[in-house]
């Protein structure tokens, strides 16, 4: 099964309340001329900002990516709440920090200079353009996932992805099942078989209980 390159959701336009989607239903929605543009639309989160690092304007950032060295490879990185808003910040240096939970990394901006200028963009979100990202063949975007058809091992279908939600241990697929049910399966080799982005093909296996 390929690996998830980067752990990211599938942000759709902004919906009417300011907020953002990750379903498939919202890809489809028609843009307007004030839309965002589809330059934001092919965005991707690579990490979160949680908190400042010191005094100097360091950040300590959640990766949300199988290779947390990455990072070094942008040279412009785009922060906000959504990736339409975002704004773009040139990257001076990248470094690691081990913790028990795994690789934080430290990110410095040159625009940023001080802890009072880090705290303002605490809690925010970390972006860079889908064209700037290096995914190996196996590794696959969850956007990627979205919409493809998912059918158990002898051929049945049982519906599409229509959402996928990100837990700490790892994603889990939302399957419309198109009579209003949803079916909820882990994104694990035990239960997914294969994944075929051009044929729009997922293959997984159900054990008892999971389809009820």
């Amino acid at each position: 099964m390929p690996n998830l390159g980067f752990h990211t959701p599938c942000f759709t336009r902004p919906d009417d309340t300011g907020g953002t989607s990750a379903s498939a239903d919202d890809a489809t929605d028609g843009s307007s001329d004030s839309g965002p543009t589809d330059e934001a639309d092919a965005r991707v989160r690579i990490g979160f900002v949680f908190r400042p690092h010191g005094v100097h304007g360091e950040l300590k950032v959640n990766p949300e990516t199988s290779d947390p060295e990455q990072f070094e490879s942008f040279e412009r990185v785009l922060v906000g709440p959504d990736p339409y808003s975002a704004e773009p910040y040139t990257v001076a240096s990248v470094r690691y920090q081990q913790t028990k939970r795994g690789t934080t990394v430290i990110l410095r901006l040159d625009e940023v200079e001080s802890r009072t200028a880090a705290e303002q963009i605490t809690k925010q979100s970390i972006f860079v353009d889908e064209e700037d990202l290096v995914i190996d063949d196996d590794e696959l975007l969850i956007n990627d996932l979205i919409g493809l058809e998912v059918r158990t091992d002898d051929g049945a279908t049982l519906g599409s992805v229509g959402n996928v939600l990100e837990h700490p241990a790892h994603l889990t697929l939302i399957v419309n099942r198109g009579d209003g049910r949803e079916l909820m399966i882990p994104f694990v080799a035990d239960f997914v078989h294969d994944v075929d982005v051009e044929g729009g093909v997922m293959i997984v296996e159900l054990i008892e209980g999971m389809d009820e």
